[in-house]
C-alpha cells in the first residue's frame, strides 16, 4: 500500500496530479472512477486517497501515516471505509442496498465516508440502478471511487456521473527497476517487463521458479537450432507440463516471440533494446544463418498462433508444428510459408 503521493508518481504520474490539485483546492468529487489496465496501481491509489480524506495530521498533502485513522485504513478496519469487492461474477443488489443503509445512519466517527469498489463493471443492472441514487444524492462529505479494468462495461448514467481517472500501462523501465529493488536478477527483470505491463503479475512471475525454467527452456530451444543432433521438440517433450498450464503457454509462446524479434532487430541491425541480452552471441549466429525472410515468416507463425491458441486446439500437436518450421528454417534453412501451421 502506498505512503504517499510520491510514491505514486513513479507509476501514474498524471493520475497524481489530478487527485492532489482536487484535494489541495478543496474541489474533490463525490464520485470517481479509476479505470485501466490490471496492474496499474488502481486499487492502491484509492486507498491513498481514502487514508488522505481520512487523516488529520496531512504533512504536506501527504497523509501521517502513524495517526489512528491512518493505521485503521492501512488495515481496512475504519469504519467509515467501506471495500467492496465481489465474491462472484456479479455484485448483487443487496451489497448496495445494504451499503445505502449505512449511509442513512449517523456515522459513528465525524469525518468523511468513503466507499471503493473493486470490479465495479460486475454490477448487475439491478444494483447498477440501485448505485445511481446514490451517485444523484450522494450526501455530505461521501466519496465513491469505481475500479475497473472494463470501462466500457459501466452503464452510461454512471459514467455521466462520475470524474473519469484513466490509469495508463506501468512504463516497462519502472517495472525493471522495481524488480531489480526486489533483488530479481537483471537479466530476468529485463525478459520478465517485457512480457508484461502488470507490476504485480511480473513480481508473481519473478518469484516463481517454474516461470524462470520457462525462461531457460526458451534459450535451450534457440541454442538448439544452432545443432543438427540436438531436438528442440525432445526438449519441449521434457518440459511437457508447459502445455497443460494456460498461463505457462502464453507465457512460453510470448517469450519466443520476443527472441524472434531480437534475432530480426539483430538481422536487421535495429537500434531497439534486445530482451534477451545475455544470449547476443546465439542470436548473432542465427541471424548469419537465414535471410530475413525466413525470420519475418517465423514469427508470422508464432504470432498466427497466438490468436489459435484461443480456440479448442491441440496444444502439444501446435506446438510441435511451429518448432518443426523453426528447425527446417534455422538447420536446414527449408522453411516455407507452406509449412506453416
Amino acid at each position: 500500500m502506498f505512503k504517499d503521493w510520491e510514491e505514486v508518481k513513479k507509476y501514474q504520474v498524471d493520475v497524481v496530479r489530478i487527485l492532489t490539485n482536487s484535494m489541495k483546492l478543496n474541489r474533490v468529487s463525490h464520485a470517481y472512477i479509476f479505470e485501466g489496465p490490471n496492474g496499474t496501481k488502481k486499487e492502491d491509489t484509492a486507498l491513498l486517497f481514502a487514508k488522505t480524506l481520512f487523516c488529520q495530521k496531512q504533512i504536506n498533502g501527504n497523509p501521517c501515516n502513524e495517526c489512528h485513522n491512518c493505521r485503521r485504513v492501512d488495515n481496512l478496519t475504519h469504519p467509515n471505509l467501506f471495500y467492496i469487492k465481489p465474491t462472484g461474477k456479479v455484485i448483487k443488489k443487496e451489497v448496495v442496498t445494504d451499503l445505502i443503509k449505512e449511509f442513512s445512519k449517523a456515522s459513528l466517527e465525524i469525518g468523511p465516508r468513503v466507499y471503493i469498489v473493486v470490479d465495479a463493471d460486475k454490477f448487475n443492472q439491478s444494483s447498477a440502478n440501485t448505485l445511481l441514487k446514490t451517485m444523484e444524492e450522494p450526501g455530505q462529505e461521501i466519496y465513491q471511487v469505481l475500479i475497473t479494468e472494463n470501462y466500457n462495461g459501466l452503464l452510461s448514467t454512471i459514467i455521466s456521473r462520475a470524474e473519469t481517472i484513466h490509469f495508463k500501462p506501468i512504463d516497462r523501465l519502472v517495472i525493471k527497476e522495481y524488480l531489480c529493488q526486489l533483488a530479481v536478477d537483471e537479466t530476468l527483470a529485463n525478459i520478465i517487463s517485457q512480457y508484461t505491463a502488470d507490476i504485480e503479475a511480473a513480481e508473481q512471475i519473478s518469484r516463481n521458479k517454474e516461470m524462470e525454467e520457462v525462461i531457460l527452456l526458451v534459450t535451450e530451444i534457440y541454442a538448439s537450432m544452432l545443432l543438427k543432433d540436438r531436438s528442440s521438440i525432445i526438449s519441449f517433450y521434457q518440459a511437457n507440463n508447459i502445455v497443460n498450464n494456460l498461463e505457462k503457454t502464453d507465457f512460453f509462446l510470448s517469450l519466443l516471440i520476443l527472441f524472434q524479434k531480437d534475432i530480426l532487430n539483430t538481422k536487421i541491425n535495429s537500434n531497439q533494446e534486445l530482451v534477451f541480452v545475455n544470449e547476443k552471441e546465439i542470436m548473432n549466429r542465427l541471424a548469419k544463418k537465414v535471410d530475413v525472410i525466413i525470420i519475418k515468416d517465423i514469427l508470422d507463425e508464432m504470432l498466427n498462433l497466438v490468436n489459435k491458441l484461443k480456440y479448442n486446439i491441440n496444444t502439444t500437436l501446435a506446438f510441435n508444428k511451429l518448432l518443426m518450421s523453426m528447425e527446417r528454417g534455422y538447420k536446414y534453412a527449408t522453411y516455407s510459408r507452406s509449412d506453416s501451421i
